[in-house]
């Protein structure tokens, strides 16, 4: 594959402010080393936002239907916004159509998810109700939002890295402890040494 993940989002401001988001945080997500041991993948190589991947002047569909097929997943922004949105749904139907729902994933940034996931999202083949996997980054200010962020881009990143959220999750957190236990021991080195100067 060629792309790791295809984010399809509508362009309206909150919309894109996330797919943006979205698109650096996995692009220089830090996969600790026991979980690219295990899986083989030591990053996320290459996620296809329209805005930073589709040349100049190019044609539209044809550029985003050939970006759909290589790409492994399908990251949805959803919003309230997003069901209404052609393009999204075209974006959806043509995924599913190539790779199937088991590789879409959602990211709800407002509203509730039966207001905000678009209807392909909600029901499975025969039509029963589904709930997809979400990471849930809706907050009442940028701030808010982008706290959620750090820790819910894991759940979008272990799918693709080919790992479960627990265990990426769990690595993550031995990363950091070592991580602080390492700055302690460098102040208590400093400390000894400014105590015995």
């Amino acid at each position: 594959m060629k792309y790791d993940a295809f984010i399809s989002y509508r362009h309206a401001d909150l919309d894109l402010y996330v797919a943006k988001k979205v698109h650096k945080a996995l692009e220089t997500f830090k996969v600790p080393k026991a979980v690219a041991k295990k899986t083989g993948k030591k990053n996320i190589k290459r996620v296809f936002r329209d805005q930073e991947e589709l040349p100049i002047g190019s044609d539209l569909g044809d550029n985003i239907e050939s970006a759909l097929s290589q790409a492994e997943y399908l990251l949805v922004i959803c919003s309230p916004r997003t069901p209404e949105s052609y393009w999204v749904q075209k974006e959806i139907d043509t995924f599913i159509g190539i790779h199937g729902r088991d590789k879409v994933l959602a990211v709800l940034i407002e509203g509730e998810p039966n207001e905000a996931f678009p209807p392909q999202l909600l029901t499975d083949d025969e039509g029963n109700p589904v709930e997809p996997l979400a990471a849930d980054v809706r907050g009442a200010t940028k701030g808010e939002r982008n706290r959620k962020m750090k820790t819910e881009i894991m759940r979008l990143a272990a799918p693709l890295l080919g790992c479960s959220y627990d265990d990426l999750k769990q690595r993550h957190r031995e990363r950091k402890m070592k991580r602080m236990a390492a700055m302690a021991a460098a102040v208590a080195v400093f400390a000894l040494a400014f105590g015995a100067y």
